[in-house]
């Protein structure tokens, strides 16, 4: 499995070029402005302070358009499916390309399991007996499928379903601003939920919760197998759909934090529809917002089912996960096999709404996805040092730092922000990676059928 050879069609099937600019764009930006955009200040708020968590959206946004200008060069570069998989197999080889397609697509599903779930804590704000256990898997599970079925006809119905929920979602957040704005009040800005959180050593956490709001920046890159035009399209999309993200974020979250103290949204299920119900003094903007969290949420649902199914075709095609991932469907040449297996996964995983609040399965799944996400960040930047970074024959400590410089901060924030998710998620990330290596030992016996990798290193140790 040492011989890097990649390939993009399953036997003659190939997957059709039908995303242009405004979908890869929207695909970008639905991804990132999910659910974190309405979460995220409750989720802060619990763990942060306003001053801490603005310094976290800087340097959270800084830090991500880092990693997205190496996802820009490196799609740009290799406009293949599969995304930060298949710069990490070429730089690094099958072995890193295996654990970072393994923990990637784990991270994809369960992020996709926790965006599901933040639709329910918005939808419980208009039906309220829907927090029922059995009722909430029921709902959730129901979205899962049906926005699996849209993928599975065609990725030009997925795509419109991103541009549609963007705009959407945009609007809504735009009238937000305006009307937070209007009734924005600084003494808010130094209340606390608990004198715990009301210093700097509480950045980490920030940092990890605000990168969970711009957890999609590489959801160009991942089908770029599907994008028009990859070699204009991957860059600008990566890059746009991060900016725009990145002012969104700011600019909610500077406003938000105005309106309502610490302490009532870090109790808050639906924080910015609280906010615009304490800013007018009513509830139909409440409602507003909490319709169009529902929006966001549903739209981020089918962009990120997508981008799953697409990293575990991607990592089929370069042999690194069971040949049945690749497996196209004949009439819509979608990757029917991945987009079934990969629901099936956040299907079970949705079974943790009966075990807590769905505020707690939320927070626990957010963590665990984040975590799973980072090393495929941190890997490409390395990537992108190793394969696009020029580099002379007289090769030194000072032309490394200085041709690789922001790549290094890029994969420098990354490795901060894994430390930020915690010891506990940490730890239950290591074992997901760990799991995965029988998976990777049976590919390489399977593949050795062929290419006598196995039987090469074997006989390079003595052994035969």
């Amino acid at each position: 499995m040492n011989n890097i050879k990649f390939g993009e069609s399953s036997g003659n099937l190939e997957l059709k070029r039908e995303l242009g600019l405004a979908a890869a764009v929207a695909i970008v930006v639905g991804n990132c402005i999910g659910s974190g955009i309405f979460t995220s200040a409750a989720s802060l708020a619990a763990k942060s302070n306003p001053k801490t968590a603005l310094i976290a959206w800087i340097i959270t946004s800084a830090g991500s358009l880092l990693i997205a200008l190496s996802f820009a060069s490196l799609g740009t570069a290799m406009p293949r499916t599969g995304g930060p998989i298949v710069y990490t197999r070429a730089a690094f080889g099958d072995f890193a390309g295996f654990l970072i397609a393994w923990t990637y697509w784990i991270g994809a599903w369960v992020g996709n399991a926790a965006i599901i779930t933040a639709f329910m804590l918005y939808f419980t704000y208009f039906v309220p007996g829907a927090t029922t256990p059995i009722l909430a898997f029921l709902i959730t599970s129901g979205v899962l499928w049906f926005f699996t079925f849209i993928n599975i006809l065609g990725v030009k119905g997925a795509g419109r379903v991103s541009i549609i929920t963007t705009v959407l979602k945009v609007g809504a957040l735009v009238v937000f601003v305006i009307i937070a704005a209007l009734h924005f009040n600084p003494a808010m800005l130094r209340t606390v939920s608990s004198p715990i959180v009301s210093g700097m050593n509480t950045l980490p956490a920030a940092i990890a919760i605000a990168l969970w709001s711009f957890l999609g920046i590489e959801s160009a890159t991942v089908p770029a197998g599907e994008i028009k035009n990859p070699q204009k399209n991957i860059r600008r999309s990566t890059i746009y759909g991060t900016l725009i993200a990145a002012a969104v974020y700011l600019t909610v979250s500077i406003v938000g934090m105005g309106v309502l103290d610490q302490t009532t949204l870090a109790h808050s299920n639906a924080p910015l529809a609280d906010i615009i119900n304490k800013a007018t003094g009513g509830t139909w903007g409440g409602n507003f917002i909490a319709l169009g969290a529902i929006v966001s949420t549903l739209g981020a649902a089918s962009g990120w089912i997508l981008t799953t199914a697409r990293s575990a075709y991607g990592a089929s095609q370069d042999k690194l996960f069971p040949a049945f991932f690749a497996k196209i469907h004949p009439k819509y040449l979608t990757p029917v096999t991945s987009l079934i297996i990969s629901g099936l996964a956040a299907n079970i995983l949705l079974i943790l709404n009966y075990m807590g609040t769905l505020s707690s399965a939320f927070n626990f799944m957010l963590l665990l996805a984040t975590l799973a996400f980072l090393p495929a960040y941190a890997f490409s930047a390395a990537a992108d040092i190793v394969l696009l970074k020029n580099h002379s024959s007289d090769f030194n400590l000072f032309s490394f730092l200085k041709n690789s410089f922001f790549a290094l901060l890029a994969f420098g924030y990354s490795i901060y922000a894994i430390y930020g998710t915690g010891a506990k998620v940490v730890m239950y990330g290591f074992i997901l990676m760990l799991i995965g290596i029988p998976v990777y030992l049976f590919m390489m016996l399977q593949n050795n059928k062929k290419d006598k990798v196995v039987d090469n290193l074997r006989e390079n140790a003595g052994l035969q």
